[in-house]
């Protein structure tokens, strides 16, 4: 049964529209760019049609899409269409697993009929966005992977203006951050986010001292390994941060599978190094991104520890922040004020943090809600510290927690998943099962699908896709899943207004 929308449901849809209902964004050609002159990013066409954008990248380095790319080969997914292993690898996957009587995912396709059929069949009343997704690469509009083997054009039909699928373009280095907001500017429901995705950080590295430093290198650690990065990046993403306000920070992140770290130089530390270096792009994004209040979306893969050491690094500076006066008063008896601690702590994060196609698992869940905790209730975390066990202590503070669930309801941390990633790719059983208890641990408002797609015809069904392995892993509907994943997503998109 579909759910009746919510008040809040309702609020963050006009919160949504106040975003995209913006005049079209004025753009001077500049060789293959178009670079956008005026802060709307969002032009004035129809608001439920998704318009298909074709991109030239005549003469630059094109970046490949990271998170598809698992499947190619030694984990890299060359550009163009002269090399698909990747993409028939994962073609070949997704028919094996569909072929299982084991396994009773609904196909994209399918799930996307469905999604639509119930939303015509509801008789209440619907909101016109059908699905959020909240991650995906469409603007490179690279090889098309689920589209191309629908042959009804109706599937991929957005009903006019009753089915929207809301979506997040993200681009992966500086080559392709002029195409993302380019392609944003063709249609009202789509937000272009921009970072440096941790596969790509040789985009920024300054090749000439790197060489320089492998030919004088020595056993010594060199003191400052940032001086291999150009960081005029930084200056231009800050500079697109001020000038486009619906501006998402990402895709941003640790990976430890990247050919980056990989063949990272030994001269220079090799994989040590390399990983740092990520950290250090991903923390100053992070920074960027508090700062300027956007939210973002992160990539982690294999790299979980070294994900909560850089939060935790964030945190503990943000804490040594505060005066001794202010942490004194973070501690009175009204454990729920806003006081200057937790102010400081929730500022020194982005108003929201999507873990896309999320591959940690149950644990890893936990260990970031209860990281998230330490933030927006640090009062509370300061307690357990300090070990009160008293009775009536303990007591206090469980009447804190309960108070805390019902009367605050700031979310930092959400989980998304993506068919591609998280299904396709997953084919170990014990990789599925760690899969599944994770989706299962996320609590449903912090549940969010993705594409992960990088061609427009995909956005459709990847996401829907998405939707069908999330309502599966839970053991709930379809259409609950679409409904829940849809209104965290748009909760997720209104952070830019916080």
């Amino acid at each position: 049964m579909m759910l009746v929308p919510s008040l809040m449901t309702l609020t963050l849809f006009v919160s949504l529209q106040k975003l995209i209902q913006r005049p079209s964004a004025t753009t001077t050609l500049i060789g293959c760019h178009r670079i956008i002159e005026s802060t709307p990013l969002f032009a004035s066409s129809t608001f439920g049609q998704l318009v298909s954008v074709d991109l030239e990248f005549s003469g630059m380095n094109e970046p490949s899409c990271p998170c598809c790319s698992f499947g190619g080969k030694s984990l890299f997914l060359p550009w163009g269409d002269s090399n698909n292993i990747g993409v028939e690898r994962v073609r070949i996957a997704d028919e094996t697993i569909l072929s299982s009587a084991a396994v009773d995912v609904l196909s994209p396709s399918e799930a996307w009929q469905a999604i639509i059929s119930a939303r015509a069949d509801a008789s209440q009343q619907q909101l016109p966005i059908a699905l959020v997704d909240t991650h995906g690469h469409p603007h490179l509009e690279r090889s098309v992977e689920y589209a191309i083997q629908e042959k009804d054009e109706e599937i991929l039909s957005r009903n006019d203006q009753t089915n929207i699928v809301v979506s997040i373009t993200c681009a992966v280095s500086p080559v392709d951050w002029n195409d993302a907001l380019d392609y944003s500017c063709r249609s009202q429901h789509i937000l272009p986010a921009l970072g440096i995705h941790p596969w790509y950080l040789s985009d920024i590295l300054m090749k000439d001292i790197v060489e320089s430093n492998i030919e004088e290198s020595t056993t010594d650690e060199p003191a400052n390994i940032e001086q291999y990065l150009n960081w005029d990046w930084l200056n231009e993403l800050e500079a697109k941060l001020s000038q486009h306000p619906n501006l998402i920070v990402g895709e941003i992140g640790l990976c430890k599978m990247a050919r980056f770290v990989r063949e990272f130089p030994k001269a220079l530390g090799g994989k040590a190094t390399a990983l740092q270096l990520q950290k250090i792009v991903f923390k100053k994004q992070m920074e960027l991104a508090a700062q300027w209040r956007r939210p973002v979306t992160v990539h982690c893969v294999n790299a979980h520890g070294l994900l909560m050491e850089t939060l935790e690094e964030i945190f503990n500076e943000a804490r040594e922040s505060c005066s001794k006066e202010e942490q004194v008063h973070s501690t009175s008896n009204n454990l729920l004020q806003n006081d200057g601690l937790k102010t400081t702590l929730r500022k020194a994060f982005p108003p929201a943090i999507a873990m896309h196609s999320f591959t940690g698992t149950a644990h890893h869940v936990q260990q970031i809600l209860d990281f998230e905790r330490s933030i927006l209730y640090p009062e509370l975390v300061e307690a357990e510290r300090k070990k009160q066990r008293g009775k009536k202590k303990q007591q206090k503070r469980q009447n804190a927690e309960e108070n805390e669930v019902k009367g605050d309801t700031d979310i930092l941390f959400y989980f998304g998943f993506s068919h591609s990633v998280n299904y396709i790719m997953c084919t170990s059983e014990k990789a599925k099962r760690k899969g599944i208890e994770a989706v299962q641990a996320i609590p449903s408002d912090r549940l969010l699908v993705e594409s992960d797609v990088h061609a427009t015809e995909d956005v459709i069904l990847g996401t829907a896709g998405a939707t069908a392995y999330a309502a599966h892993a839970r053991g709930e509907s379809l259409q609950d899943v679409a409904e829940t994943s849809t209104i965290n997503g748009l909760r997720f998109i209104s952070s830019l207004r916080s």
